[in-house]
Formats: structure tokens, sequence, C-alpha cells
């Protein structure tokens, strides 16, 4: 079972039929083909992130039933074919809703009445705000994201050479370091700007609770992180324990945040995506959703 994304190549390659996948030889091997005969081809993804930070959310004492959309890239985004052949599609089959139950009616009673009397549920809102192509020439970057916020969590770039050849491979464009001025004020988060060398810790620090650091160390090392999964995160809350509203007030949309980046070149141009991520408000009243704050 393939949760989160997170498995080796080999193993998906055991899941998708590659005949290149091996289930013998050292132990990675032998684990993956034990995984793959018990989970087969089986795909998980959690989809209950609102339910886990505020208590029990109960679809069914809705007036209108919630609707979870799942948009799946193109094939030639996600698949690598073997030599020669050709890139074919794809299909997910048996899809399956998982979720827990409340056998206590006094519980369940309770829980219900929320949704009438009023209620709200807080999620974190990505907006992927724009792509932009850097030449592999440039030295320095200017990035400006201007869209307010109540409370801006952090801004996340993932870069990808311009031609991709792996749907999961995030590239390192030889950033040394990063100044942020926040509506005007310069040096708003890190009084010196923010170096190479801090990268991996801040997108661990917000990645990565603090219940789950170990376990990431297992799935992203710093040579991993640098090599083929590198993020560039600028986390902007005051607390590292993810309290809703402690992210940064971002009103003035002229100026807003503006990233300066100093680079060495690359040897390709450079795709740049640039993501917002904000603490969000589900808001309920009557048993519907009256509002979305974020």
């Amino acid at each position: 079972m393939t949760e989160q994304g997170l498995a080796s190549e080999n193993l998906r390659k055991l899941i998708s039929g590659d005949d290149t996948g091996v289930t013998v030889g050292n132990a990675g091997n032998v684990v993956d083909a034990l995984l793959y005969t018990v989970y087969g081809s089986k795909l998980r993804k959690p989809i209950d992130k609102i339910l886990g930070d505020d208590g029990l959310y109960t679809p069914f004492s809705m007036n209108n039933n919630p609707m979870y959309i799942l948009t799946l890239p193109p094939s030639d985004e996600i698949m690598t074919a073997q030599g020669g052949e050709a890139k074919g599609d794809y299909k997910l089959d048996n899809l399956e809703l998982e979720y827990e139950t409340i056998e206590n009616d006094n519980l369940a009673s309770e829980v219900s009445s929320l949704y009438s009397t009023g209620r709200s549920l807080s999620y974190k809102h990505v907006t992927l705000m724009r792509t932009s192509n850097w030449d592999k020439d440039s030295t320095i970057i200017n990035e400006n994201i201007n869209i307010p916020r109540k409370s801006m969590s952090a801004i996340v770039l993932l870069f990808t050479n311009r031609v991709r050849t792996d749907s999961e491979e995030y590239i390192y464009p030889n950033i040394d370091k990063v100044n942020m001025t926040i509506e005007g004020v310069p040096n708003a988060v890190f009084s010196q700007g923010l170096p190479k060398h801090r990268f991996f810790e801040e997108a661990k620090r917000f990645f990565c609770p603090m219940c789950e650091k170990s376990m990431a160390d297992e799935f992203m090392s710093i040579s991993k992180f640098f090599s083929n999964g590198f993020a560039l995160v600028i986390d902007l809350r005051s607390t590292q324990d993810d309290t809703t509203g402690g992210g940064m007030k971002i009103v003035n949309t002229q100026s807003g945040v503006l990233l300066e980046i100093k680079k060495r070149a690359t040897t390709a141009d450079v795709q740049c995506n640039i993501f917002v991520v904000s603490d969000a408000l589900l808001n309920f009243a009557d048993r519907d959703l009256s509002s979305i704050q974020y």
C-alpha cells in the first residue's frame, strides 16, 4: 500500500507491473516484495486532516452531502515508459471511503447539534499562486507574493527542470540565500536573511510536526532533500505547534511579500512553482456551510 506517495522506486515498479521490479537481492527488495504481497496495488490517500485537527467531522449531519474531488494528473506527467514504449493511460478502480462511526447516541446527538448552532473547522488552504521560469544563467531572482491573507503560514517554492523526466523529482536550483521584505519591512522574519544551510531545517520544521520528525528522517535525509526532494520553505508561523491563526497577516497587496533569491547558475532552465499556505476556517450554521475564511 502506498500512503501519500511514500514508496520505494522498486515497489512502485511492482505495483505498476513493470517487469524490472525485483523481489530478491538486498533487504529492501525483499521488504518491497512482502508489502506488495500484502497490499498489492492498493493506494491510500488520507482526506481526514480536518477531522484529525478539530475533532469529530460528521458530514452526514449536513443538509447537503460533501464532495471530495480528486484531480489526477495526466499519465505523461507521472509515468515513466520503458525504453521505446509509449506511455499508456491509467485508471483507479474500486474506490472506497473509510471512516469511523459514533456508537454512543448521546455523543452522536451532541456532535450533530453543533452543526445547527454553529461551529468552525480549521484547515490549511493551499494556493498555487504562480509558475515562473528562471533562466539557467540568472543569479538574482525577485518573486512577489501579493495576495491578502488573514494568517499566511508559509510560502513554499518547488523547482523542476523545464523539461521533466521524473514526476517526483524536485531539484535544488543552487540557491545560496533568500532575503525577504514583508509589506515594506526588510528582514521581517530572518534578521540576516535565510542562508542555504538552514533550508533543510526550515522545511522539516514546517512539514513535520514533532511526533513525525523521526519518521521523516527515514524518508527524507539531507542528501535526498538536496538531490531530488528540495523545497524552499519560508515559515511565517509565530510558533511551531501550528496553532490556527498563528501565521502572518498580509493586508497590503501592492507590496505583499518580496523574496530576493540569490543563486548560482544552473545547467538548465528551471521552473518555479510558488505555493501559498494559509490558515482557513470552514464555518457551519443551520447544517450548511455558511462561509470559508482565509
